[in-house]
C-alpha cells in the first residue's frame, strides 16, 4: 500500500501542475511574448488621450539618445483614440512608375488600385485612404500599441508626455550594434 502511495503522489501532482500550466497557457495569448503580456496587465488606460489628434510631425534619429540631425517626415495622419483602440487615418500616393519597376503593368496597376478601394487620379496615379486600427495602453507616461495582422500581434511601448492640447510619443529602440538603435518622436496636437 506504502509503494502504490509513493507512486501516485508524483502522478497526482504532476497532473496538477499540468493543468495549471495549461490552464495559464489557455488565458494567454501566445502570439505575444511573456514581458509584453506582464506590461499590458498592468496597465490601465486613463482618459487623456481621448479624441482626434493630428500628426505634426515625425522625427526618426539614428541612435537611442534621440539627438542630433534626425530625418523629419511631413506625414500627413490623424488618429482618433477611443477608451482602449485607436483609428490611423491617412492617404498613400502610389505612381505606376513604382509597379513598373516591380514586373506589374498598367491594367494590373490600375485593377489592384480599384481592390483596394484607391482611386485613380487625373496623374493616373492611385489615391488610397488606409484606417489601420490597433490597442493602446497608456499609463504613468508609458504608452504602448499593439497592432494584430493576420492572428499575430506586435507591440511597440515608449513614452507619453502631454501638454494643454498637444503630445509627444517617443519610441526607443537600443541593440549592441549601434546602427541598429534608433528612436522615434511623434508629435501630435489635438484637434
Amino acid at each position: 500500500m506504502k509503494s502504490i502511495s509513493i507512486l501516485l503522489l508524483p502522478l497526482s501532482l504532476l497532473l496538477i501542475f499540468g493543468c495549471q500550466s495549461k490552464m495559464i497557457e489557455a488565458g494567454r495569448n501566445s502570439d505575444q511574448p511573456e514581458w509584453v503580456e506582464r506590461i499590458l496587465g498592468r496597465t490601465t488606460n486613463d482618459s487623456s488621450l481621448e479624441g482626434t489628434w493630428h500628426y505634426s510631425t515625425v522625427s526618426v534619429y539614428e541612435n537611442a539618445d534621440c539627438v542630433s540631425e534626425g530625418e523629419t517626415y511631413d506625414f500627413i495622419c490623424s488618429v482618433t483614440y477611443g477608451e482602449t483602440v485607436a483609428v490611423e487615418t491617412f492617404n498613400e500616393n502610389f505612381t505606376f512608375s513604382d509597379f513598373e519597376e516591380k514586373g506589374y503593368n498598367l491594367n494590373e496597376f490600375q485593377e489592384m488600385c480599384v481592390q483596394k478601394g484607391g482611386v485613380l487620379n487625373a496623374n493616373g496615379d492611385c489615391e488610397l485612404t488606409v484606417e489601420d486600427s490597433f490597442e493602446y495602453y497608456l499609463t504613468d507616461g508609458g504608452y504602448c500599441e499593439t497592432y494584430t495582422y493576420d492572428d499575430k500581434s506586435v507591440t511597440y511601448c515608449g513614452s507619453v508626455t502631454m501638454e494643454d492640447n498637444s503630445a509627444s510619443i517617443t519610441f526607443v529602440w537600443e541593440s549592441d550594434e549601434p546602427e541598429k538603435s534608433g528612436c522615434k518622436v511623434i508629435e501630435l496636437t489635438l484637434q
